[in-house]
């Protein structure tokens, strides 16, 4: 349940619905999937649209497979009418009914933001009125219906779906574990703490037990907005010891095992300067963001430009507010409030600005000339992503939280959400924790551990633009740098080491549009085995004539000699 459907694939869709019949949603195939503990549904709904609000869909379950029993409906005697537009429904059973709302039936849907496709699950062993089950059986019939007018019904009316459970159609979950893959691994963790929980005396322990389990190299923490850093620093060295690092801006703060060497605002959000060379054998600019909540769609895309325009800046635009290396490890992580428009989400991950006329243009926020990606966790021991629950909330489970981040120059180990109602006892003995320790918060602790990536490919270039590749690579000390372009002109070559030290730059003419350049790195007595990056710029047309363009950066390994 992570709003990723590649793990549907051994499922066959139960209906198919025609396209153009619905007048605001227009249904296409769903799927059906049991294990022990839920009934999962997988709806192609169309248009983008919103599955929380906003809308008229209504899904109508008979639990008992008994036409004469619950609302007689579409052929169907519904025990659950399921409204997902103003998110509650109505349980039948026999002469009584009751109101209903998600957690009395556990109910789950992502993604969170709007989507053309949605999956969503229903707790088999609830009690919606607290004495009877949502389930008396197997089988359950059902269909789901656009009740606006002209809306459209999935199957057509007058079919209904059946479905028979523990056939087997959902995998085994296999408990995630605690320990880093790697003992090399950096260990990052983001932690809405809601309204300075760290202090509170009933909540104390269990972030100290929490903290500790998963025992962070850098905690991004947001809704801390009375204390300093100094004082959570403090705090988190009692629980932590060792030396720390800390930087705030309004209420994020980045608490740090890793040196802090510079911190900027974005709006409200944080970004951050590490010095991660020892794990990751380069910088860290991280990105702490807690952005606008719930309806303030405008506010949130703003914040997203503005973040966008400085990760830009500091890639790609020398001289600007923050010049970083090739190869320097970009994330944003935090408490991101995706719950609106599923675009925020997309423009985040991959450099589309939407106010280009304030922000700038679009750009690829990875090295690689590619998006970003979105790393999405799940709890260690149930099959689920959401990151943030309130049953107290109208609103369902939803996946808030996020680490999104540059995979060119960075690969990942192990990672997870804590939450502890869903832990084993053995697990939370395991790991020093008690039942409801996440309870500290509505916002479950995420874990995410970090390594670097080998060796990177040069970017596919758009057409029209320089192409290149270094032959070969590895290498001991010279190679090859094979070169096509559309016209000739010049090129610049900057090789840097992981410290981000530029340790070599030289300017060559394309004589030829494409060129084979002899490209000398220096013996392993110059300079020190390992990886290094080689970044290539470009002057398209004649020599001298155009602005400079980065081409692309690759990773390069000079060998040690034999």
């Amino acid at each position: 349940m992570d709003g990723v459907f590649d793990d549907w694939g051994a499922a066959a869709p139960l209906a198919a619905d025609p396209s153009g019949d619905g007048s605001s949603f227009d249904f296409g195939r769903i799927w059906a999937a049991d294990d022990a503990r839920f009934l999962y549904l997988r709806i192609e709904v169309g248009p983008v649209s919103s599955f929380d609000e906003n809308n008229a869909l209504v899904l109508y379950l008979d639990t008992d497979a008994n036409a004469a029993t619950g609302l007689a409906i579409g052929g169907l005697g519904a025990e659950l009418e399921w409204k997902l537009g103003v998110r509650n429904g109505v349980y039948r059973r026999g002469a009584s009914t009751a109101t209903v709302y998600h957690d009395d039936i556990r109910f789950r849907a992502f993604p969170t933001v709007t989507a053309t496709e949605f999956e969503l699950c229903f707790g088999r062993d609830t009690l919606p009125n607290g004495t009877q089950p949502l389930f008396f059986g197997p089988t359950v019939r059902f269909f789901l219906r656009d009740t606006a007018a002209g809306g459209d019904q999935i199957p057509n009316a007058p079919q209904v779906l059946s479905y028979t459970m523990d056939q087997g159609a959902a995998p085994t979950t296999t408990a995630l574990g605690f320990a880093r893959e790697e003992a090399t691994d950096l260990r990052v963790a983001t932690h809405n703490v809601l309204g300075d929980g760290l202090w509170g005396g009933a909540e104390q322990p269990r972030f100290r037990r929490l903290y500790q389990a998963a025992a962070p190299d850098i905690f991004a923490l947001q809704e801390i907005y009375d204390h300093t850093p100094a004082q959570t620093q403090a705090l988190i060295q009692t629980w932590l010891p060792g030396t720390w690092y800390s930087a705030d801006v309004n209420d994020c703060q980045t608490i740090s095992r890793y040196p802090i060497e510079a911190s900027w605002a974005i709006d409200n959000n944080l970004a951050s300067l590490l010095d991660t060379t020892v794990p990751l054998g380069r910088k860290l600019l991280l990105v702490n963001a807690h952005l606008p909540c719930c309806a303030n769609e405008a506010q949130r895309q703003q914040e997203i430009d503005r973040i966008l325009r400085f990760l830009r800046d500091a890639m790609h635009e020398p001289g600007g507010v923050l010049d970083v290396p090739a190869g320097t490890v970009i994330a944003v992580t935090g408490d991101l409030n995706l719950v609106g428009e599923g675009k925020q989400l997309t423009s985040l991950i991959t450099g589309d600005v939407v106010d280009e006329s304030t922000y700038g243009a679009d750009f690829a926020p990875d090295w690689d000339g590619t998006a970003m990606t979105d790393l999405i966790s799940r709890q260690t021991e149930k099959r689920t992503s959401y990151t943030w629950r309130s049953d107290a909330s109208s609103f369902w489970p939803g996946r808030l939280d996020f680490l999104i981040y540059a995979d060119s120059v960075l690969e990942t180990g192990n990672h997870f959400l804590v939450f502890t109602e869903e832990m084993s006892a053995a697990a939370l003995t395991a790991n020093g924790l008690q039942l409801n320790d996440s309870d500290a918060s509505d916002h479950l602790l995420q874990v995410r551990d970090l390594r670097p990536r080998g060796a990177v490919e040069a970017p596919t270039p758009d057409a029209g633009s320089l192409e290149f590749r270094v032959l070969p690579n590895p290498l001991v000390s010279s190679a090859r740098l094979m070169l096509s372009a559309p016209v000739r002109g010049q090129v610049e070559l900057e090789l840097f080491d992981v410290r981000g030290r530029r340790v070599l730059v030289e300017t060559r003419e394309l004589l030829e549009a494409t060129s084979e350049i002899a490209l000398e790195l220096g013996s392993t007595a110059e300079r020190q085995p390992g990886v290094y990056w080689l970044r290539v710029t470009s002057s398209a047309g004649a020599v001298g004539a155009a602005a400079k363009r980065t081409a692309g950066t690759v990773a390069v390994t000079l060998l040690p000699q034999r």
